[in-house]
């Protein structure tokens, strides 16, 4: 029997629209009584030219901290680097190599509710602990994301969420497709997996689009789950250990991919896989014909959840629920509209956002309600 090696590579939909598509909006009216709020920016990190402090190579990832604090993952250089509420560079640590603290391929960071900062490393297939102040605490291995972390996320005090696209063995041959896993610091094993939609090459009857979700992570205790191919809008609720506890549900609406002015961030993932004998055969995930509910979600001070809207095509919004599942405002933002991929990451310090692909030079900008 043949010996299967594959590889995986993650990427967000770049999605071509057609040309002046009509503007659509979500089916939801505004419910009588809900608050709306706009988001702004208010200040932004990142030069063309100048001091290399603040000249970025590529965002891979960034993270309010306390006291107005922001980390910045460059996914370039694999430094991090850590500005003051003022913006003012403070330190960097991290780096491209082999070294404790070094990495070879930088791909997901979070900062977890004690101040402990963790960068996954795509290659070496590890999690990096380095103390809030950049001192290098050790790693312990990530079994299974060797295909690529999607989505990192801190939950409670030391726990977390990775949400990849990975490979395991399984008997004889490969499993591929996508996992969720809830770790908690540097054990070994993860306390629970959510999520474990894999297939075994060379079935060429799976469905990629049961794996394409959004997981967030707060300071509540709680893990928050949407599953991309659900039409409903139903945002499961879980605790730490991986048990449901609640799940929220707000009115949903249908649009189709093709309606979209934006890109929207939908996890695409294509394997290679080969035989060992020079022998490869590319394996391409779905595109769904509809966009998802939800997009994006993040967890703010309050315990509130912001769950972004897939289905507005042509600006961004979230819905903002209560810790009880309340919808209790939305909130616009019409700050980039040049913008066609913008990730926006809000937690319980604050709101950060940014450009993967942007046309001048990297920046990171702060957000906050007008």
């Amino acid at each position: 029997m043949k010996t299967y090696i594959c590889f995986a590579a993650a990427v967000i939909l770049t999605f071509a629209c057609g040309t002046e598509p009509p503007p659509v909006t979500p089916e939801e009216p505004v419910g009588t009584g809900i608050e709306i709020d706009t988001l702004v920016i208010t200040d932004s990190i990142g030069v063309l030219m100048g001091d290399s402090c603040y000249m970025i190579g590529t965002i891979a990832k960034a993270e309010a901290l306390p006291d107005g604090r922001v980390i910045l993952l460059d996914g370039t250089r694999g430094t991090l680097s850590i500005f003051d509420s003022n913006s003012d560079f403070v330190f960097s640590f991290g780096g491209r190599g082999e070294a404790p603290g070094e990495f070879n391929m930088p791909g997901q960071m979070t900062v977890l509710g004690d101040g402990r900062i963790l960068v996954l490393d795509a290659m070496d297939r590890e999690v990096c602990f380095f103390s809030s102040e950049g001192e290098y605490l050790g790693s312990r291995p990530n079994a299974g994301a060797g295909g690529g972390a999607l989505a990192m996320t801190a939950a409670g005090d030391s726990g977390f969420v990775v949400y990849s696209s990975i490979y395991k063995f399984l008997e004889d041959t490969f499993g591929m497709g996508f996992e969720v896993d809830i770790w908690e610091g540097m054990c070994g094993e993860p306390e629970a997996i959510l999520l474990s939609h894999l297939f075994s090459f060379p079935d060429d009857s799976y469905d990629f689009k049961p794996g394409y979700v959004t997981v967030a992570g707060g300071d509540n205790n709680r893990v928050y789950l949407f599953r991309m191919c659900n039409d409903d809008y139903e945002i499961e609720v879980y605790d730490l250990e991986g048990q449901p506890v609640d799940t929220i549900r707000s009115e949903s609406a249908r649009v189709s991919l093709g309606e979209m002015e934006r890109i929207p961030q939908i996890p695409i993932v294509s394997f290679m896989v080969g035989d060992g004998e020079g022998n490869n055969q590319p394996i391409y995930g779905d595109i769904p014909e509809y966009l998802p509910q939800v997009e994006r979600m993040g967890v703010d001070s309050s315990g509130n959840l912001w769950a972004q809207r897939g289905t507005v095509t042509n600006n961004l919004m979230w819905d903002v629920f209560s810790p009880s599942g309340e919808k209790i405002r939305e909130v616009h933002c019409s700050a980039f509209p040049d913008s066609v991929l913008l990730y926006i990451e809000i937690n319980s310090h604050g709101i950060v956002a940014w450009e993967p692909w942007p046309e001048d030079y990297p920046r990171l900008y702060r957000l906050a309600l007008e």
